[in-house]
């Protein structure tokens, strides 16, 4: 089974565009999406943000959409898990300021500019899953924008040590998955994670031994990184990434 993976699109249709033409020329059977298809904010980016378009691709040829934080955010929906994560059911009627004094842990998005999305559009983004599994036959993926406990990435939290992603792999682990796709970090490159490496981002292919491994996918959106999607290769366990 041969999986293509973009994540963190930004409403960058032009990137997105020209990665599934490579990806259709490469050939998949499945299209995954892991997520942050929209959330543009001109300081951080400086592409034409076309929000409705790379959705329109999304719904026409993706087989699995998941929800990122930005999603939810042009959505004004919470997190399943938002009162574990001190988020009050209220949260978009507040203010700005009320929302920064509430918490400085989450992202609030002070420069984002809200997409004007039809209403099929709309609709679509609000019923997003925030993660799935999919069997391979060979092995069952995780898949989704973030990591356990924070699956859709609301918080303002990175991890820099294997020990942080404890509970992921235990997550993992529950849902018979031993390898796990997330998306958020924007890595040059892709990188790979077990519970006794982190490995530094990479633009070469590589085998995924069927021991528990997390992969971290990079960016669809166009800033100072390079631009690329990944495909999976169930058969052969193999990783390989893809400049676009």
């Amino acid at each position: 089974m041969r999986i293509a993976i973009v994540t963190d699109i930004h409403e960058d249709f032009e990137m997105l565009e020209k990665a599934f033409a490579q990806i259709r020329t490469i050939g998949y059977d499945l299209f995954v999406c892991l997520g942050d298809i929209t959330g543009y904010a001109p300081k951080y980016y400086n592409h034409q943000p076309n929000a409705n378009a790379c959705i329109d691709l999304l719904r026409a040829h993706a087989g699995i959409v998941l929800a990122g934080n930005h999603d939810l955010f042009s959505s004004k929906k919470l997190p399943s898990y938002h009162l574990e994560r001190n988020i009050p059911h209220n949260w978009y009627d507040l203010s700005l300021e009320q929302r920064y004094t509430h918490s400085k842990n989450l992202w609030l998005y002070e420069e984002e500019i809200l997409p004007n999305l039809s209403t099929q559009n709309q609709d679509y983004l609000n019923g997003l899953k925030e993660w799935c599994t999919v069997d391979t036959g060979t092995r069952k993926l995780l898949l989704s924008h973030y990591f356990q406990p924070d699956l859709t990435g609301v918080g303002r939290w990175f991890p820099y040590r294997i020990g942080e992603l404890r509970p992921h792999f235990k997550f993992m682990n529950e849902c018979d998955s031993t390898l796990s796709f997330v998306g958020h970090c924007h890595p040059d490159g892709f990188t790979l994670v077990s519970k006794l490496f982190w490995s530094m981002p990479s633009f070469e292919k590589a085998k995924i031994k069927q021991k528990p491994r997390i992969v971290l996918c990079p960016p669809i959106v166009s800033r100072v990184r390079k631009s690329s999607f990944i495909i999976f290769d169930s058969l052969k366990n193999e990783v390989v990434p893809y400049n676009i």
